[in-house]
């Protein structure tokens, strides 16, 4: 009798799948930056999961889902944190092969999120098309079955924006009560689904207006010819992003954020205080530069972003160099995620330094502070990324051994 009622459950289980039935939310996981909420973010999958893995099978119906919690949110911050998590946890191949696909994504992003909108990336598995939405208008369409994975990589590959992060969203539905209320009560005003679907129109019309124009326009414009000898070099002086194994498991850099040797260098912080620049804690610079990035930006190009995951992933493994684990820390048991902004010049040099999360623990706060400036001057950003100061998020898992 339970064998028969066993096998009435499993066809019943097949034949939601087979009709299409929704994906079923596998995770949970609130982002936090300065101490402040700025969005929960889900996963969900036809098949529960708490392996990467498992999650990342492209003919499996998937979706990614972002809920903004903040008040006001830069689509622009938001794009370029994803972003940077994609350049550090996907092959310098994968990337390569992406670019175009990427720019497709990027591109999508402007002017600011604000609470309650749904930002959504659903992965067909049948079609193998990605389809990217806000609040259930949508922005575009890519038709490449590894696309969707190189973005879920990004919240629970190698590097993820915190350990924390990554667990709550590999929870195989065993999610937070209190965090899946608070996620089921955020949806965007009328007004504001209204707003953006008239943005979207009138965007849909040009497009087929006037293709002629924009074929000479783009045909004509040297900012977008300018930086294309560039790419050679770039490619030859930055080697491949191979930081994917770089964050938790050491392969093929020895000198990995995680070993257990060097605790006998831990004096060596001695030399850390000369690069500290004055003006490192500001904390009331966040809001400006969100405002900074309201002003109008040029369509990104694949070989702009190519060039940006490059020197990201760049800078990542140019920092893991100079990580220690404090030998208290490891003796203690404490492990952690750290996530840095650093703002450096054209040169390298460091400007800034602003916590964006921090551990709970003040020694791995303090290493993951003192490695970005034991790892100043930085290389130089390449041609394409070439001005005054340039921004990024630094990501540091402090993880002991099993």
């Amino acid at each position: 009798m339970k064998t028969i009622k066993t096998l009435i459950a499993l066809m019943v289980f097949a034949t939601a799948i087979s009709a299409k039935a929704a994906p079923l939310m596998n995770g949970l996981a609130l982002e936090q930056q300065f101490n402040k909420d700025r969005y929960i973010a889900a996963v969900y999958s036809d098949t529960l999961a708490d392996r990467p893995d498992v999650l990342l099978n492209n003919n499996t119906n998937r979706q990614l889902e972002v809920r903004i919690i903040a008040d006001s949110l830069s689509a622009r911050r938001f794009r370029n944190q994803w972003m940077e998590g994609v350049a550090i946890n996907n092959s310098g191949n994968t990337l390569s092969g992406q670019a175009e696909n990427m720019v497709t994504f990027a591109n999508v992003f402007k002017g600011r999120l604000y609470k309650g909108d749904s930002f959504t990336v659903a992965f067909d598995g049948n079609s193998g098309i990605t389809t990217i939405s806000l609040n259930g208008v949508n922005l575009a369409q890519v038709s490449d079955r590894n696309f969707f994975n190189i973005l879920l990589r990004a919240w629970v590959g190698p590097v993820p924006p915190s350990t924390d992060f990554r667990d709550g969203l590999l929870a195989s539905g065993n999610v937070d009560a209190s965090l899946l209320g608070t996620y089921e009560l955020l949806e965007p005003a009328p007004e504001r689904v209204a707003k953006i679907k008239s943005s979207i129109a009138p965007q849909a019309e040009s497009d087929v207006a006037e293709p002629a124009a924009d074929e000479t326009s783009v045909a004509a414009a040297p900012t977008v010819d300018g930086p294309v000898p560039a790419q050679p070099p770039l490619a030859g002086s930055i080697p491949a992003p191979t930081l994917a194994s770089a964050g938790n498991t050491p392969s093929e850099t020895p000198d990995t954020p995680a070993p257990t040797q060097p605790q006998a260098e831990q004096p060596a912080p001695a030399p850390a205080p000369t690069p500290k620049p004055a003006p490192v804690k500001q904390v009331a610079e966040a809001p400006m530069e969100e405002e900074e990035e309201e002003e109008d930006e040029a369509p990104l190009t694949a070989d702009m972003i190519l060039a940006q995951q490059i020197y990201q992933s760049m800078l990542l493994r140019h920092t893991y160099k100079f990580i220690r684990y404090p030998q208290r820390a490891q003796d203690r048991g404490q492990e952690g995620s750290v996530r840095l902004s650093v703002s450096i010049d054209k040169e390298g040099r460091i400007l800034n330094i602003e916590p964006l999360q921090e551990s709970r623990y003040t020694s791995l706060n303090r290493e993951a502070r003192q490695a970005v400036e034991r790892a100043s001057p930085y290389p130089a950003a390449p041609p394409q990324l070439a001005k005054e100061s340039y921004q990024f998020t630094m990501p540091i898992t402090f993880r002991l051994p099993n």
